[in-house]
């Protein structure tokens, strides 16, 4: 995949807003004492 000068830089930040946010999220509920990896599906 090749990267050029033209690619829409909003597109760019939308993704990694997007994965910050998540990252937040994971911390946050971490800190309250959720486990999200138990939440999976196919725990049988």
């Amino acid at each position: 995949m090749k990267i050029d000068k033209k690619q829409p830089w909003r597109i760019w930040g939308f993704v990694l807003g997007l994965n910050f946010i998540g990252f937040i999220g994971l911390y946050f509920l971490k800190a309250n004492g959720i486990d999200v990896y138990a939440l999976h599906l196919g725990n049988g």
